[in-house]
């Protein structure tokens, strides 16, 4: 009986910390690691720069050349490929939010984005608690110690930071934004982990 709750226990760690690398499957430094070191290496972050300056799309963008859209001040972390990609994929199964909320401070960090009075999830869900952008909302915001808050008449005059896990269009975050205007922060800023906008 104990080789198997042994084995348990063990099956259990390997999900949690696995022993090889979720990118390329080869072996890792230390066990708790997620990466080895050369996937590691291959995390590239989008360049602010490089992207459209109304919506933080991939530039050039055509729709915002008609009518443009403005999504400022936003940041959108990483593109939907890579070693990212094995990690926000492990973080969908585990739940765990810890570690990807990781980059969300290290880009605040390096932002010239005010520290904010309250995290905001970017969800419309009634209970939220399972979503990805909420868990890694919460995650964050015990970082940074302060609330992790739903929309609502809470907001008002705060200076709150919008979370979204994985962004695929634009206006989806715009109708989030507009919607949280509705509560009167003082500031409204924006991180998206993964962006799949083409």
């Amino acid at each position: 009986m104990r080789i198997r709750s042994t084995a348990c226990v063990n099956a259990v760690l390997h999900f949690f910390y696995p022993s090889y690398c979720l990118h390329c499957d080869g072996p890792l430094v230390e066990k708790h690691h997620l990466l080895c070191p050369s996937c590691l290496e291959l995390i590239e972050w989008i360049r602010p720069k490089e992207r459209c300056t109304y919506c933080a799309g991939p530039s050039p963008c055509t729709p915002c050349k008609g009518s443009p859209r403005p999504l400022r001040p936003h940041l959108s972390l990483f593109e939907g490929c890579g070693p990212i990609l094995s990690l926000y994929n492990h973080f969908l199964k585990t739940k765990q939010g810890k570690g990807l909320a990781s980059f969300l401070l290290l880009a605040l960090s390096r932002s010239s984005f005010p520290i904010p009075d309250a995290v905001i999830p970017n969800t419309d869900r009634l209970f939220p608690q399972r979503e990805p952008s909420y868990l890694l909302a919460r995650s964050l915001a015990r970082l940074l110690k302060c609330p992790c808050l739903l929309p609502g008449p809470n907001l008002e005059d705060k200076s709150v930071l919008l979370i979204t896990s994985a962004l695929h269009e634009t206006r989806a975050l715009l109708d989030m934004k507009r919607h949280l205007k509705g509560f009167f922060p003082r500031k409204i800023t924006s991180l998206v982990l993964i962006d799949y906008r083409a």
